[in-house]
């Protein structure tokens, strides 16, 4: 799908919503239901779940126990992702890329969570993403309001925000009794936001590794990523998610065996092929062509000779074996690696179209164990909505602690700031010590929002 037809589609929904909205405020039945009006948006308000939240809340130690590792937790993720934004921004400064390469890097279009606009999250997996938002606001801001009643403050309501879908959540705190109150309280209960979005991701990523991931194996072929243009994979038509099982009248394993099996053919030679996808077998006679012929077309430099005589089908094959490995041991196979393989996939399906839980990929895979009882399709939509929790948590709370008003970690960064001042300058006025911390959070704010959205834009500069 295209941008424009992705924005056409959301300025649709979001028509659509407006002429609802405008319906059930002037029939009154917003009022009705305690819905009130909030820009575009809409603001349910509750007295209801206080109790619940207050009860959870009751194991004081623990909380306050949580919030201080919190508060630690958060300024150790914090310097990592200041470090990470300034790192990233003087590497695309240094880069003198041209044109062609600037046209391809992402676009702001990448930094808005909107299924069909960003490329990262296809409009079929907005039920996920949904799903995965609505879990990762509740949990941030209902732990902010679990700390507040460990901390013996008030909450006035609890509520969510809606725009078309659930885009916040909210415990809504007594704020003057919150500024009020003592320093390391208050940096708890801004702390517990993002830790609970940290934890949440933890807990889920163990369960869509250790417990669905590690329940399904690979299926025997060699999984096809895509066919070159202008080869005979392209003019058989051999699509993304192809599972070769057969070449020249070889069984196929694994990408090991395809190279073996291609490896006693020859340039020219008429050899069938057959692959499986979605589940349907297709058997084809293809011509093989010569590596040579191939990369002479790409590289003007004197290739080698010998590429004449090696035969060459013009696929590439998908990291299949690396990534179910690292899927099932994020924290144990070639860590850090193989975390970052399980936090890429909605990028990796972005750049290259490769996504192993999702069609036609994951048809690749058989599911073993135990939870072989459940039918495929629950099987698949049950990974594919924890992986999303898991990534969208993790995202909301690497952004949450960014040095940045309003975000938690921008408040975070106003006490420690004011302490630190005030444990210096302990004859500061507050109202020199507020003029100081209200400068400096501002150029730090700045400074953070240049480099978040730096590298959306360089492709214009």
């Amino acid at each position: 799908m295209s941008i424009i037809d992705g924005l056409l589609i959301f300025f649709t929904i979001l028509l659509s919503y407006f002429l609802i909205v405008a319906f059930l405020h002037k029939k009154g039945i917003l009022e009705k239901y305690n819905i009130s009006l909030y820009g575009p948006a809409l603001l349910l308000r509750t007295k209801k779940g206080r109790n619940f939240l207050n009860k959870i809340a009751s194991k004081q130690r623990f909380w306050k126990a949580y919030g201080s590792f919190g508060v630690v937790f958060c300024f150790i993720v914090m310097i990592f992702m200041v470090v990470i934004f300034v790192w990233q921004a003087w590497m695309l400064i240094g880069l003198d890329l041209t044109p062609a390469e600037k046209a391809n890097l992402p676009g702001p279009e990448f930094a808005l969570i909107l299924p069909g606009i960003n490329p990262i999250l296809p409009l079929e997996y907005i039920g996920y993403v949904i799903l995965a938002l609505a879990v990762a606001i509740v949990v941030h801001e209902f732990s902010h309001g679990i700390l507040v009643f460990a901390g013996k403050l008030k909450v006035k309501s609890l509520g969510i925000l809606y725009l078309i879908v659930p885009i916040g959540a909210f415990c809504e705190p007594d704020e003057e009794e919150l500024k009020k109150t003592e320093t390391a309280k208050r940096m708890r209960v801004f702390a517990a936001g993002p830790l609970s979005n940290f934890v949440v991701a933890f807990v889920v990523l163990l369960l869509f590794s250790f417990v669905f991931l590690s329940s399904v194996q690979p299926l025997d072929g060699a999984e096809v990523l895509s066919p070159f243009e202008d080869t005979p994979a392209e003019e058989i038509n051999i699509p993304n998610g192809a599972r070769i099982i057969s070449f020249n009248d070889e069984d196929i394993k694994n990408i090991a065996g395809f190279s073996d099996a291609i490896e006693k053919t020859e340039p020219k030679q008429t050899v069938n092929i057959t692959y499986v996808i979605k589940g349907e077998t297709i058997k084809k006679n293809v011509e093989l062509m010569s590596e040579y012929d191939f990369y002479s077309r790409y590289i003007d430099s004197e290739i080698n000779e010998s590429y004449k005589n090696e035969s060459f089908l013009g696929i590439s094959f998908s990291p299949q074996e690396a990534f179910t490995l690292s899927l099932q041991n994020p924290f144990l196979y070639d860590f850090p690696a193989g975390f970052l393989n399980s936090f890429s996939l909605p990028i990796l399906g972005a750049i290259n179209g490769y996504n192993p839980i999702a069609s036609p990929f994951k048809e690749n895979y058989e599911i073993t164990g135990p939870l072989d009882v459940l039918p495929t399709n629950v099987f698949w939509v049950i990974v594919n909505a924890l992986y999303w929790i898991f990534w969208l948590n993790l995202l909301v709370g690497l952004f949450n602690v960014l040095p940045m008003i309003p975000l938690d970690g921008g408040f975070l960064f106003n006490d420690a700031l004011r302490s630190s001042v005030k444990r210096v300058r302990k004859d500061m006025s507050d109202e020199r010590l507020n003029k100081i911390v209200k400068n400096v959070s501002l150029v730090i704010s700045l400074t953070i929002l240049f480099l978040v959205i730096f590298p959306f834009f360089i492709k214009y500069v």
